[in-house]
């Protein structure tokens, strides 16, 4: 019996065939298409199948492979090293150099968590490097994945530190949050770093350079360029003055009139280190740790310099405290830059990396 027009096959001698049937206006098709064709309650057709999903999935698969490899906590391990020696050196320089004034309690801790912030972007960029391939929702998932183990371990350290020196532990809290968002925006630029070029000495070249005016060169640039914001104003004379633990002046009431000072406009290129990760989380952590902390005044110094002139001069052009304008967190800042320096580096080499597959000569 034929089914559809199609005739069966004549019986004889030779292989025996299978009998073919033609489905009628339609193809089956067996592969998924990423969209469902009926929604499960209202049975609506063309509604899109859940990417979020399928994005974590591919996303833990790639971290997966990381956790896998010794080379991996090998890395780890060395980051974590590498930070605490580095805060040891610090102190120890500043100790002979007559930096503090008295032995800060708990330095170590707290300079400790500044340098894991700088060590976790260095690994994100280095793991986006390797692991470049996939769509931009999974290469940030990825990389918050490694990220957290990353944090796991360090925060691990610092409490450790933190209980034996002393020091506020909170400020490990924030650390394990900062090293969870810079292994991930870190590894977007190793990422688009690699894709850029069909090589990767090229594309390393381009990461580490990137990484390196993130992690230092912004910050030798916004130091050569702050002489450069001095210039003269006018202020009048505060009364009622206020101060915090630290003695910074927090409040103040002007009268009198005004008078020509010399200020400096630090608003105007300090933007300019807030992406740096160690000042991030310093940034971040300044209000965790005690105001008469001598560190503590340091860390907050990024948020009063990106202020302007207005917190270290009172009365500036007449105006009291309570007129002067609420402060941007650098933080915030910091991170949106960040951001964008991914996008910058990330979305030219997908365009290039696509533009190379057209062109392959396998794609012709």
């Amino acid at each position: 019996m034929a089914m559809a027009g199609v005739p069966d096959r004549p019986r004889g001698p030779g292989p025996t065939h299978e009998p073919e049937y033609e489905v009628i206006g339609g193809v089956i098709d067996d592969q998924p298409s990423g969209f469902d064709r009926t929604s499960p309650r209202t049975g609506s057709p063309g509604r899109p199948a859940p990417q979020f999903g399928t994005d974590l999935a591919v996303a833990w698969h790639s971290a997966r492979t990381s956790f896998t490899s010794w080379r991996f906590w090998v890395a780890c391990a060395l980051g974590i090293a590498a930070a605490w020696g580095s805060a040891a050196a610090v102190i120890a320089v500043g100790e002979a150099n007559g930096w503090f004034d008295v032995r800060v309690p708990g330095a170590i801790y707290l300079i400790t968590a500044v340098f894991l912030a700088l060590a976790a972007a260095v690994l994100g960029a280095m793991w986006g490097f390797r692991h470049s391939h996939g769509r931009v929702p999974v290469l940030l998932l990825s990389g918050a994945m490694r990220g957290m183990a990353l944090a796991a371990l360090a925060g691990g350290v610092l409490l450790a530190v933190g209980s034996s020196v002393g020091g506020p532990t909170a400020l490990t809290g924030a650390a394990v949050v900062v090293i969870v968002l810079e292994v991930a925006v870190f590894g977007l630029i190793g990422a688009g770093a690699r894709t850029c070029f069909a090589t990767a000495a090229p594309g390393a070249a381009l990461a580490a350079v990137v990484v390196a005016f993130l992690c230092l060169g912004n910050v030798v640039v916004t130091a050569l360029l702050l002489p450069g914001t001095t210039g003269m104003d006018q202020a009048s004379v505060p009364v009622n003055v206020e101060r915090d633990g630290a003695g910074r002046v927090i409040a103040y009431e002007c009268v009198g009139e005004l008078q020509p000072v010399e200020v400096a406009h630090t608003d105007r290129v300090v933007w300019l280190a807030t992406a740096n990760p160690a000042l991030l989380l310093g940034s971040i952590g300044a209000d965790m740790v005690p105001p008469d902390n001598a560190l503590g005044w340091v860390m907050s110094g990024l948020q009063w310099a990106s202020d302007g002139p207005s917190r270290e001069v009172p009365c500036l052009r007449g105006e009291s405290s309570t007129n002067r304008a609420p402060s941007m967190p650098v933080a915030l800042t910091g991170l949106v830059l960040q951001a964008l320096t991914a996008a910058l580096v990330l979305v030219p080499g997908r365009w290039l990396a696509a533009r190379r597959l057209r062109t392959s000569p396998r794609s012709s």
